[in-house]
């Protein structure tokens, strides 16, 4: 478990340098176009909840499959009561026929 605050940490520094953006110059001097900058968190935000996300779906994926993996091997699919309850249920084989007799010669 401590690769877990190292892998957040690798998932949110290149997202918090994705965030910082310089504010855009224009020639233009007499315009006062200005550009929201709370865009950024957003991104970061859902990045990182997108990420926590991705590993808690692959912990549970894990989680199941070695739950399934350990089912099938203490819970096997073979019924020896079923088969003897179907056996009783069949008809009685036919009888086996008398070889042939020897004979000297």
């Amino acid at each position: 478990m401590a690769g877990a605050p190292r892998l957040a940490l690798a998932l949110t520094l290149p997202c918090l340098a994705l965030a910082q953006t310089s504010p855009s110059v224009t020639s233009n001097s007499t315009s006062n176009s200005t550009t929201p900058q709370g865009g950024g968190l957003l991104v970061v935000l859902w990045a990182v909840l997108g990420g926590l996300g991705a590993f808690g779906l692959a912990g549970l994926l894990l989680f199941l499959a070695l739950r399934l993996r350990e089912k099938r091997r203490t819970e096997g699919s073979y019924r020896p009561s079923r088969e003897e309850q179907a056996g009783a249920r069949a008809p009685p084989p036919a009888p086996l026929r008398l070889p042939p007799e020897e004979r000297l010669i």
